[in-house]
């Protein structure tokens, strides 16, 4: 019962967050083995094989460095069978393995001009959580503004007693209109952290992406797990 206990509420729950994530002293280096798999659709039916691939990322105070599993490596053959090969491989993108091994950056940039929705304090897992929910500042380009037609992005953190995040949910829904012709894009991610090297570390991440217009509709659905080395 007293693992269910309310945590206290504080005034400012956007400024809490950025104070906790500033807190990190991630000095140390640290060194995981990345797995990512995605699959596309288009007019909801799958398009091609799903894509998979393995990466080992180290990242400190020197950067970001991408040791490649072998099976994604190029390889001699015909054209037919590098084809296969392609279809089926996914390389880890650098920006990706970044927000994965210091997705803390990223939460601040999100916080930058943020407006809080709601808090609260609720069980997570079995454990006590603070639940922050925010809606992020629009970032989009001038040209993107102007056809700019619906904007909504709505993250939910939820924090462990020290104030850092231990899961995000995030809801974004975009509507372009220009000269008559609408596109639409949403997309919905979910992540999971926790602590290493004295840094905030992804240890899991899906993104479902879907996008509509001129008749025409598809999507991707993204998955990582992170295992640190």
């Amino acid at each position: 019962l007293l693992a269910l206990l309310p945590l206290p509420l504080r005034a400012d729950a956007l400024a809490d967050v950025r104070v906790a994530l500033d807190r990190l002293s991630p000095s140390e280096t640290v060194r995981a083995r990345v797995a990512v798999s995605k699959s596309e659709t288009e007019k909801e039916k799958p398009k091609g094989p799903a894509r998979k691939g393995e990466a080992t990322v180290e990242h400190g105070p020197s950067g970001l460095s991408l040791h490649l599993d072998p099976a994604v490596l190029p390889k001699p053959g015909t054209k037919a069978e590098r084809k296969r090969r392609e279809e089926t491989t996914l390389r880890l993108d650098p920006g990706d393995a970044l927000k994965l091994l210091d997705p803390a950056a990223e939460l601040r940039q999100m916080l930058d001009g943020a407006t809080l929705v709601s808090e609260r304090n609720e069980a997570f897992e079995g454990k006590p959580h603070r639940t922050v929910v925010f809606r992020v500042a629009p970032d989009v380009d001038e040209e993107d503004r102007k056809a700019l037609k619906r904007y909504d992005d709505v993250v939910t953190l939820r924090l462990d007693a020290d104030g850092l995040p231990v899961a995000l949910e995030r809801s974004l829904d975009l509507k372009f209109s220009k000269l008559l012709i609408s596109f639409t894009v949403s997309q919905r991610e979910s992540r999971r952290f926790a602590r290493l090297g004295g840094r905030l570390v992804t240890t899991s991440a899906s993104e479902e992406s879907n996008g509509s217009g001129l008749g025409q509709s598809g999507g991707s659905s993204t998955r990582w797990t992170v295992t640190p080395l």
